[in-house]
């Protein structure tokens, strides 16, 4: 008998078939089109609502190493400062002023807008014409500022913010520098003026010995006849077997080398005073609500009050003079004239899209064009459903 095949199974037709696709898709295609265009659109707005014009300048700032950057960081980042300073500077005021005011509300934003940039880069060394030295690497150059706003701003607030920045280097520099010199010279002045006190004792008693041994030579008049051939060793004290002509010359020799070096003592103590009453001075002048322009304009005001008194025709008075002067003038050079912009940013300022407008109509119209498929498709498979659950019998 033979073993009865089994029959065969009934496979589904699953196969995509691209022709009625293609023509749901034709007969959808105004929904496809109007989607793509929706699309298109909200790409376009969206690129332009990114729009930003962007200013972007490196502020350098020599003498300031890298070492030492944190504790400048600490005070520019500070939003607080910042708008105390646009305040105390009335520059809060002005447009340009209220959009920095912002910033310190900010503190990630004010950040992203002040940045170290501790070497140049192949890009600044092109841009800017700057030769980068091999040896500098990890040198701290100066401040990276970049900012950005919906409106045009013509690279204003940039400039303003760099001067916030010198105020801010001034300041910590000058808070350091003047109370550092005027504890120093303080306790400079104190400790000369006790080794004058103690030369001065010196010198009495080394004249007190001196005369004695003048009494002794008048009265000895023979002691001047001593055989000077004679060896006598000057250790520990022996130097008094010398005869006593030779002992009264040796302190008169001592007692002008200790008058010379007093008047030394009385030049630096001169001198250190002066010092004192200077940076004591601009130290109370710095602790009090001064911009750093003013504060080394003020420094004229201190340094001619000091000397106001003080005879210039005394060599020492005008030796300080011109240290303190020269000293000065070297600040204003490098915190006014060293701290610059590379390039000015003032008429730098660049429109920025993100998207672009051709990136954002291109990408608008993928997505509706996608979209639109989709939902034609679904679509089409809705009305295909229903049809078929319509046309089916009734029981």
């Amino acid at each position: 008998m033979r073993t009865p095949q089994p029959s065969p199974k009934e496979y589904t037709d699953d196969e995509i078939d691209l022709r009625q696709l293609i023509t749901v898709l034709w007969q959808q295609k105004a929904l496809i089109a109007g989607i793509v265009i929706v699309g298109a659109l909200l790409g376009v707005g969206s690129s332009l609502n990114s729009t930003r014009y962007v200013t972007e300048g490196l502020f350098l700032t020599p003498g300031v190493l890298a070492s030492d950057y944190k504790r400048y960081e600490n005070v520019v980042s500070n939003g607080a400062r910042l708008q105390q300073y646009l305040q105390h500077t009335d520059q809060a005021r002005t447009s340009e002023g209220q959009l920095i005011f912002k910033l310190g509300d900010d503190h990630d934003r004010l950040a992203e807008t002040l940045k170290p940039e501790f070497a140049f880069t192949e890009r600044d060394s092109k841009t800017y014409g700057v030769k980068v030295n091999g040896d500098d690497s990890g040198a701290l150059i100066g401040v990276r500022m970049r900012f950005s706003d919906t409106n045009p701003t013509g690279g204003t607030p940039i400039v303003l913010l760099a001067e916030y920045v010198r105020d801010s280097v001034i300041r910590v520099d000058m808070e350091g520098i003047t109370l550092n010199q005027c504890n120093l010279f303080r306790s400079r002045e104190q400790e000369l003026r006790n080794t004058q006190i103690q030369s001065e004792f010196a010198i009495r008693q080394e004249q007190d010995r001196a005369a004695n041994l003048r009494a002794i030579v008048d009265r000895t008049p023979a002691a001047g006849t001593i055989d000077s051939r004679q060896i006598v060793s000057l250790d520990k004290g022996n130097e008094r077997f010398l005869s006593p002509a030779a002992q009264l010359i040796a302190s008169e020799i001592q007692i002008a080398d200790m008058k010379l070096a007093e008047v030394g003592h009385e030049r630096d103590r001169i001198a250190s005073a002066l010092k004192r009453d200077y940076y004591c001075q601009a130290q109370q002048a710095a602790q009090r609500p001064i911009t750093g322009r003013a504060f080394l304009e003020e420094l004229k005001n201190i340094h001619a009050t000091v000397f106001q008194k003080q005879d210039k025709s005394i060599d020492i008075v005008e030796q300080t003079w011109n240290e303190l002067d020269v000293e000065r003038a070297n600040w204003t050079n490098t915190y006014l004239q060293g701290m610059r912009f590379v390039a000015s940013p003032e008429g730098t300022e660049r429109k920025q899209r993100k998207p672009g407008l051709t990136l954002g109509l291109v990408l608008g119209g993928m997505l509706g064009g996608m979209f639109g498929v989709m939902l034609a498709l679904v679509r089409a498979w809705w009305r295909g459903n229903a049809d078929q659950t319509t046309a089916k019998p009734k029981a």
